[in-house]
């Protein structure tokens, strides 16, 4: 079960789990055993979107196997940060993540993601650094590199972002498991998001979309339609692109994945059908626009729409021929007179 789990083989992990618990109602008090396969179970229910069971699971083996098996315990500690992070409860998570590493449990790269999600962004990107140059293992490489592409984007260094992606692409291809796979494909996708290339990223999109929805993975699939929505927007498809956060909306909504939500929540804003451009603005000026408009930089605006910085520049520069202005200050005074500006999102 270890090893499936390692290896993102989200179908045998499932069979295992289930094959164990059979087993485990034959033996007497098998507590040991019980709480280890409780591990595994809480991970398998996690991946497939039952989340609630999950978090039980993963509690009662940190109270069963506190003074009889600390790895386990430690390894149910940092599942129970896992699961409390998706939902939105920073706190909690942290404080999980602690427990785990009190007892030997590495808490990354869930706590390193947890930085990202508080917005510590240099914090986070020197944990995960630290965290991938101090693990060998290729099993375990693959879910640290990539947590490093997300920050990395989030950070804007796409070459260290391109260089997990590369990785990740090297260990898919070596152990071609469904998992891995499907990983490999999203993360693609938005490192040639993320360097202005929509119309190559989409295929990759829809191919980790169909991946994880064979493996049965709601969370994974939810994420990737919101990529494709990215995609989607970049290429001028508003329409589509609100069509894959409705869906991606509504399977976080029901998983509780409270940030997650959020975030789908300002993007569908944001990415609103507009009115009829004016003064020749096209649709994807107006987001450029907006974003000017709410104080960020030409490199948070890429991070943010998927594009380069270098695009940004050329659409402002287009912006400013068309409103006959010469600096962003005028540029967003023009945004505000008008309605353009998005939703604050924090």
């Amino acid at each position: 079960m270890s090893a499936c789990h390692e290896l993102g083989d989200v179908r045998r992990a499932v069979a295992w789990t289930q094959a164990t618990a059979s087993w485990l109602e034959k033996l007497p008090a098998a507590v040991l055993f019980t709480g280890i396969c409780r591990v595994h179970r809480s991970q398998v229910l996690q991946a497939t979107g039952g989340w609630d069971e999950a978090e039980l699971e993963a509690a009662k083996v940190c109270e069963d196997l506190e003074h009889i098996h600390v790895a386990s315990a430690a390894e149910a500690h940092y599942q129970a940060g896992e699961l409390r992070r998706l939902r939105g409860d920073l706190a909690g998570a942290e404080l999980a993540y602690e427990e785990a590493r009190a007892r030997g449990r590495d808490p990354h790269p869930g706590l390193a993601l947890l930085q990202l999600a508080r917005g510590e962004v240099e914090v986070a990107v020197a944990a995960i650094t630290t965290a991938v140059a101090s693990v060998e293992d290729p099993l375990a490489r693959v879910r640290l590199r990539a947590a490093q592409v997300e920050i990395a984007l989030a950070a804007g260094d796409r070459d260290v972002a391109d260089a997990a992606c590369a990785e990740i692409a090297d260990l898919a291809g070596r152990y071609r498991s469904g998992g891995f796979v499907a990983l490999q494909q999203m993360i693609h996708a938005a490192c040639l998001l993320a360097n202005g290339r929509p119309e190559e990223a989409l295929p990759s999109v829809r191919s980790a979309s169909r991946s994880w929805r064979r493996l049965g993975m709601p969370y994974e699939a939810a994420r990737t339609g919101v990529l494709a929505a990215h995609a989607c927007a970049a290429l001028g498809d508003l329409d589509g692109a609100q069509r894959e956060l409705e869906m991606a909306g509504a399977v976080f909504a029901r998983l509780g994945a409270a940030g997650d939500a959020a975030t789908v929540a300002n993007l569908r804003t944001s990415m609103r059908t507009p009115a009829p451009a004016p003064d020749g603005l096209t649709a994807r000026e107006l987001e450029v626009l907006a974003e000017v408009a709410s104080g960020r930089t030409n490199r948070d605006i890429a991070r943010r729409l998927y594009i380069s910085e270098k695009t940004v520049a050329r659409h402002l520069s287009n912006i400013f021929v068309k409103l006959d202005c010469s600096s962003r200050t005028a540029a967003a005074a023009y945004a505000y007179e008008r309605g353009l500006t998005p939703r604050a999102d924090g």
